[in-house]
């Protein structure tokens, strides 16, 4: 079983995938507080969830240091901010996630929140809840509406997509919107797609359908991941067959181009990390150094506090993996 970390000053948010603040170079903002999930996805790839095979640590971000990082990032933007409430598993499980919406919809910089779910936590409590903090949007991964088809994507029997898109329509009554976004599972969920957006019609909810993509570390299925250009003539034909627009666009989401903090370490740099716990995955350590996260890989256990020179060998929007030098 994993355990649960829990981050706080003075551990720094950028610089991870699993927690913090990630920020791509646009006015989007990605708000990672919780990174456990209680679905283990047959195609999920991050590998979340119960059967996750090489996570070692959950993490778990205070309320107060989130919005402290989160307003620190804000203040450096020139457009107005959109916030998305993403991770490596299910936000919405955080303990104080209304009071994070809440408090960053009290920023007058932020026009809209949005958060990321599969809905398996969505109740009418939480959604009221939700909605009372002023979440706007609700980004919802429905990829089949067959019982049991869903089941079997999503890795539990609890999962019910009937009680799921029931949630989404009250959740649309309480006035945030939903945007469905599937993942297309070629020769799995083809046909389910025409489903979900015939659904998405009847309540008014938007579409984003993904592409299925692999990951080193992520689950397998098989199938073969497509290219983008037979990614796009799948979406073009959906589109011809539902006259439903189904290719969005940043612009769509009001996402332009801006300012980013960093990176304030090159790769290739070579810098004094301290220790501050265990890694995400088996064979890492977490450090920190320059007011940055930095996950150390091929390594496992190194004694907190100890300071260590190591290299950088990744910082791509300031997520950071370095080795021993």
């Amino acid at each position: 079983m994993t355990k649960l970390i829990r981050i706080s000053e003075p551990i720094p948010l950028i610089g991870h995938i699993a927690f913090g603040i990630i920020d791509r170079g646009t006015n989007l903002l990605q708000i990672r507080p919780f990174s456990n999930c209680p679905m283990s996805c047959i195609f999920c790839s991050v590998d979340a969830g119960p059967k996750s095979k090489h996570r070692r640590v959950e993490f778990i971000v205070d309320k107060d240091h989130l919005l402290n990082w989160a307003f620190y990032v804000i203040s450096k933007k020139i457009h107005k901010v959109g916030i998305l409430i993403d991770g490596v598993g299910e936000p919405i499980l955080h303990p104080d996630i209304d009071k994070i919406i809440s408090g960053l919809k009290s920023n007058q910089k932020v026009f809209e929140i949005a958060i990321e779910t599969h809905g398996l936590p969505l109740t009418k409590a939480v959604i009221n809840k939700l909605a009372n903090a002023g979440l706007d949007r609700i980004n919802l991964s429905v990829d089949s509406l067959n019982i049991e088809k869903a089941k079997w994507l999503s890795g539990h029997n609890g999962y019910d997509v009937n009680k799921v898109i029931d949630a989404a329509i009250y959740a649309k009554e309480k006035g945030i919107d939903i945007l469905l976004t599937p993942v297309w599972l070629p020769g799995i969920n083809d046909k389910d797609m025409i489903d979900i957006i015939k659904i998405a019609k009847e309540h008014g909810f938007k579409l984003g359908i993904q592409k299925y993509v692999e990951h080193p570390k992520g689950r397998k299925l098989s199938v073969k991941e497509v290219s983008w250009t037979k990614f796009y003539e799948f979406i073009n034909s959906l589109e011809k067959v539902t006259g439903v627009k189904l290719r969005l666009s940043p612009e769509d989401f009001m996402i332009y181009p801006d300012v980013r903090l960093g990176p304030v370490i090159e790769v290739g740099e070579k810098v004094i990390g301290k220790v501050i716990g265990e890694g995400w995955m088996y064979n890492e350590v977490l450090l920190t150094a320059k007011n940055r996260v930095i996950t150390l890989v091929g390594v496992d256990n190194i004694e907190e506090g100890l300071e260590v020179k190591v290299k950088i060998i990744r910082n791509k929007d300031e997520i950071y993996l370095a080795k021993l030098a």
